[in-house]
């Protein structure tokens, strides 16, 4: 099993709160942020995979901690 850490090709804008980014509306299935999660930005940054959960966590947390926007990063199953 694989996990890819993925990142909103979107960050959130300043001027919008987190929970207005992350609210959802039940009658049409839709949320205000976080719609698109990518692996990589550009054609040259690379994807980071790995063979653990906790590996990929690790980066993660690297990538955020190194990223100065509001961009959100998670870990998915491949």
């Amino acid at each position: 099993m694989a996990y890819r850490v993925v990142m909103e090709l979107l960050p959130r804008p300043n001027n919008i709160p987190d929970w207005v980014w992350n609210e959802t509306n039940a009658n049409t299935i839709s949320s205000t942020g976080g719609k698109a999660w990518v692996s990589k930005l550009s054609a040259s940054d690379s994807i980071h995979e790995y063979d653990t959960e906790s590996g990929a966590t690790t980066k993660m947390n690297e990538l955020f901690d190194a990223d100065s926007t509001t961009r959100r990063y998670k870990v998915v199953e491949v």
